[in-house]
């Protein structure tokens, strides 16, 4: 009596049993889908473009190119509407104004190439950012290959040894690509590291996985060339810092002279256009003075910062 108990407790009904549902897909998923069932067949008919294609690849973006295409131009139909809608209540119904259909017109054309070269500039964005972060992992992971290959490790074993890693993310998704392709789809790792290296944004990584390419298919002491390698990744990336620290007293000195000696004279320029009680450009002395408090200054100074960011980051 127990058993059959514990035996109809320990087998659950299948009936009963609790049913597993795939995970639903996120908003932008449900998004691609929309766009790609609206005009991504139509423009995949038309033939995929090899060069966005490869943009696509090295911004590290899975999408074919008409799927890529249809998001653009849905969205940029989309924003274009919404904006010709608004325009028009705007100046046709609240202002009144007698051209308002210049005004939707515009606006319209504006939200259109907007988004459009949104979406270029997102791709520019997504390559340059990985560009930064695989060279800026490049030469420890060069000196990690370097130690493993020195113990005589086979090359197949380092790349799986790399792609297991839980640092250096960039360069760890680069090595899984390359065990992929060797382990999954079984291409030779040649070939793996040559597909792999034709995706990267970065040039250095390029040739470090073309040079490995050719040591592995020519043979030839891989610890020495790793080991070099890195000295001359590490050595270019001193060279790049110290040009940072020049730009950075060029950076000091534009923002000396743009920023407080202008300051100081359109101050002293309202200052006198107050005691000769004129005005400029039809403000008065206040209403400059408001100006560079609030408009100028933080705008030079967010300007100073935005190209310091950016200088710092490709010398990290």
């Amino acid at each position: 009596m127990s058993t059959a108990a514990e035996s109809a407790v320990a087998t659950p009904d299948p009936e009963s049993a609790p049913e597993l549902k795939a995970p639903k897909p996120d908003l932008v998923a449900r998004y691609r889908t929309f766009c790609f069932r609206l005009l991504g067949a139509r423009l995949e008919r038309g033939g995929d473009s090899e060069l966005l294609s490869e943009r696509l690849k090295r911004a590290g973006m899975n999408l074919p190119p008409a799927v890529f295409n249809a998001m653009l131009l849905v969205s940029a139909l989309v924003a274009g509407a919404v904006t010709a809608g608004v325009a028009f209540l705007l100046f046709a119904e609240v202002l009144r104004t007698v051209h308002w259909y210049l005004y939707v017109g515009l606006l319209a054309g504006v939200a259109v190439g907007s988004v459009a070269a949104g979406f270029r500039f997102l791709v520019d964005t997504r390559i340059a950012n990985r560009k930064d972060q695989l060279e800026r992992e490049l030469p420890f992971s060069l000196s990690e290959l370097s130690v493993l290959a020195s113990t005589g490790t086979s090359p197949i074993r380092l790349i799986r040894h790399m792609a297991q890693r839980d640092h250096d993310p960039a360069l760890t998704a680069t090595f899984r690509e390359i065990a992929y392709k060797a382990d999954v789809q079984g291409k030779d790792l040649i070939t793996a590291l040559a597909e792999t290296a034709k995706s990267s944004p970065s040039t250095s990584v390029r040739d470090t996985l073309w040079d490995l390419a050719n040591m592995i298919h020519q043979g030839g002491n891989l610890d020495e060339y790793l080991r070099s390698k890195s000295d001359d990744v590490l050595r270019l990336k001193r060279l790049v810092q110290k040009e940072f620290i020049e730009r950075l007293s060029t950076f000091l000195d534009m923002y000396v002279s743009l920023v407080l000696v202008g300051v100081l004279m359109i101050a002293v320029g309202a200052f006198l256009l107050n005691a000769l009680g004129s005005t400029a450009a039809g403000l008065n002395a206040n209403e400059l003075l408001l100006l560079l408090t609030f408009g100028l200054v933080p705008v030079a100074v967010a300007m100073t910062i935005i190209l310091v960011s950016i200088a710092y980051a490709r010398a990290e």
